[in-house]
C-alpha cells in the first residue's frame, strides 16, 4: 500500500514551511538591523572623538596660555629677587640661572602641547577604529541575513517538496 498524505499532515507541511520562511524573515531582518546599529554607533563614536580631540585641543590652548603667564611672573620674581639682592641679572649665573628657567618653561609648554595632541590622536584613532568596525559589522550582518534567509527557503523547499 503506497503512503499518501493526508490534508491534515498536508496542511501541516505547509504550515511548517510558512513558519520556516517567517522565522528566516524575521531572523535575517533582525541580523541586518544590528549591522545597521553597529553602523550608527560607529558613526556616533567618530563624531564624538572627533569633539573630544577638538575639546583637548581648546584646553591645550588654554593650559599653554595659562604656563606661559606663570612662566613670566616665575622670570620677573626672579628678576626682583636679583634686584633685591643688589645683584645685577645680565651676566654670570644670574643670566644663566634666567636662561635656564626659560629654558624649563618652554620645555614644559611643549610638553603640555604634546601630551594634548597626542591625546587628541589617541581619541581620533579610536574614534575611526570604532567606524571601521561599525562597518565591518555591517558588511557581516548583510552577508548573516542573507545566509539566513537562504538556509529559510531551503528548509520552506525542502518542506515544500515533502507536502
Amino acid at each position: 500500500m503506497p503512503f499518501t498524505m493526508t490534508a491534515a499532515a498536508a496542511t501541516m507541511t505547509t504550515v511548517a514551511a510558512d513558519a520556516a520562511i517567517i522565522a528566516a524573515s524575521v531572523s535575517a531582518y533582525s541580523t541586518y538591523q544590528q549591522g545597521k546599529y553597529a553602523e550608527q554607533m560607529g558613526e556616533y563614536n567618530l563624531q564624538a572623538a572627533q569633539s573630544e580631540a577638538e575639546s583637548a585641543e581648546v584646553a591645550s590652548e588654554y593650559e599653554t596660555r595659562e604656563k606661559q603667564i606663570e612662566g613670566r611672573k616665575l622670570l620677573a620674581r626672579q628678576l626682583v629677587s636679583y634686584a633685591k639682592g643688589g645683584v645685577v641679572p645680565s651676566a654670570g649665573t644670574p643670566l644663566k640661572m634666567q636662561e635656564q628657567t626659560a629654558v624649563d618653561i618652554r620645555r614644559d609648554i611643549e610638553e603640555t602641547r604634546y601630551g594634548y595632541q597626542l591625546y587628541g590622536k589617541q581619541v581620533l584613532s579610536r574614534g575611526y577604529m570604532d567606524k571601521w568596525y561599525g562597518k565591518q559589522q555591517k558588511r557581516a550582518s548583510l552577508w548573516s541575513a542573507g545566509a539566513t534567509a537562504l538556509s529559510g527557503a531551503g528548509t520552506a523547499l525542502y518542506y515544500g517538496q515533502n507536502s
